[in-house]
């Protein structure tokens, strides 16, 4: 009787505590407005750009190699997806083009905190969303959009609550070695804020998560470091980059004191040091500088905003041709295919075409298993279920020629394959 009421009692302590969060935090929400709705409307058509590109590529071999070989959360994430919903484009892809959506609620969470009117957290979205190494991580199997995440999540804590989330920063160790950068950029904000406890804290989880995933510093000079101010362009359009170096240099001289400002100066610095003497991963460390993004939006709307209307023009034509050229790329991105109107050339995607459409060619003549000397791509056809062996042998035939497989994009033939019957003589 008495262990029973002491049950009661502990479960009405939790309730009253959680109605007490619940009221607590409904007195420091904000209403919902109509930049939300609009902030929803980018989201979704974003998603749905995404949705589109999905139906138009295929699994590519890497993706392939990982998710039948690889053990890896990223992996084990798609192979979840598949088993629930099926071999299909969308299932694979489908949790991570989810992640990229939290990733631009986080943002714009942010943007709302951080940015001086409701408007220009709008802006800070749509950039987001046009940003060419996004979209890869929306659309691709890669960790970079778990990453983003996961740092937008502990920058968020720490603008909204002016706190620094602990637990989630502990949890991080164990999920990827990008977390070491969080440890890193946290050690310098403790540094700033004369933090000592935080700063024991950020020095143990960079070293625990330098151990636990072997992130390898040393090497000697070799000359990456212009390739990876070339990737890092390309992933966030060459002229929006370099307005994005000048910003964060101008958010560290003009003291802005928050994680943010930190994560993605040290994503950034340590990068470049690391690739004067290694060839480092991108995908590391891009995601980390990417989360900076407000901080270059507030630099441009301060830039504009501090001058007279008639003097604003040449900052409006600066970001306008950044925001050209950005665009410029994403379409280039999203409508790759348009290149074979006017050549059959393999374009810089190819790896994510003809899969797909050749595995729906094949069963159409009652074929689940076929002999192919391409290993790479018996493995991408395996994805849809057709395996490698049985009685038929796909050969690939110069472009253009009559066969039985034809691939067309934009009415030009980039793919010709012949099925003949495998025999002794042919094996």
């Amino acid at each position: 009787m008495f262990a029973e009421e002491f049950k009661t009692s502990r479960s009405e302590q939790i309730w009253m505590y959680f109605r007490f969060w619940l009221d607590r935090h409904s007195q420091t929400r904000r209403p919902f407005d109509v930049v939300d709705i609009f902030f929803l409307i980018i989201a979704l058509l974003s998603v749905l750009i995404q949705l589109l590109m999905i139906s138009q590529i295929s699994i590519s071999y890497k993706e392939a190699y990982g998710f039948f070989g690889t053990d890896n959360f990223i992996f084990d994430l798609a192979r979840l997806s598949t088993h629930f919903f099926g071999n299909n484009d969308y299932a694979l892809r489908g949790p991570f083009v989810l992640i990229h959506f939290f990733n631009m609620v986080l943002i714009y969470a942010i943007s709302r905190v951080y940015l001086k009117k409701p408007t220009d957290s709008l802006f800070t979205v749509v950039v987001y969303a046009m940003l060419p190494g996004i979209n890869f991580s929306g659309i691709l199997i890669t960790k970079s959009g778990f990453i983003i995440f996961i740092t937008l999540w502990i920058c968020y804590i720490n603008l909204r609550y002016q706190r620094i989330p602990y637990l989630s920063l502990f949890l991080s160790i164990f999920i990827d070695n990008s977390s070491s950068v969080l440890f890193l950029a946290l050690t310098f904000y403790a540094i700033k804020n004369k933090m000592p406890k935080t700063i024991i804290y950020a020095l143990f989880g960079f070293a625990l998560n330098m151990n636990l995933f072997d992130f390898d510093i040393s090497g000697r000079p070799q000359g990456h470091f212009l390739d990876i101010l070339g990737e890092f362009a390309m992933l966030f359009s060459p002229f929006l980059f370099i307005y994005y170096n000048y910003t964060l240099y101008w958010a560290i001289t003009k003291n802005q004191n928050n994680l943010m400002v930190y994560v993605s100066v040290s994503a950034l610095v340590f990068a470049l040091l690391l690739s004067i003497r290694q060839n480092i991963d991108a995908e590391i460390f891009a995601p980390m500088i990417v989360t900076g993004l407000p901080i270059m939006m507030k630099s441009f709307f301060h830039d504009m905003r501090v001058r007279l209307p008639r003097f604003r023009t040449r900052y409006k034509m600066r970001f306008f041709i950044v925001f050209v050229a950005l665009f410029l790329e994403t379409f280039c991105l999203f409508s790759n295919k348009l290149t074979y109107i006017f050549s059959v050339k393999n374009n810089f995607a190819i790896g994510y075409y003809v899969a797909k459409e050749l595995s729906v060619a094949i069963k159409k003549y009652g074929i689940t298993s076929i002999h192919t000397k391409d290993q790479a791509l018996a493995l991408r056809l395996r994805f849809y279920g057709i395996k490698d062996g049985g009685d038929f042998r796909l050969i690939k035939i110069p472009n253009g020629s009559r066969g039985d497989i034809g691939i067309s994009y934009m009415g030009r033939n980039i793919r010709s394959y012949n099925i003949i019957k495998s025999t002794s003589k042919n094996l």
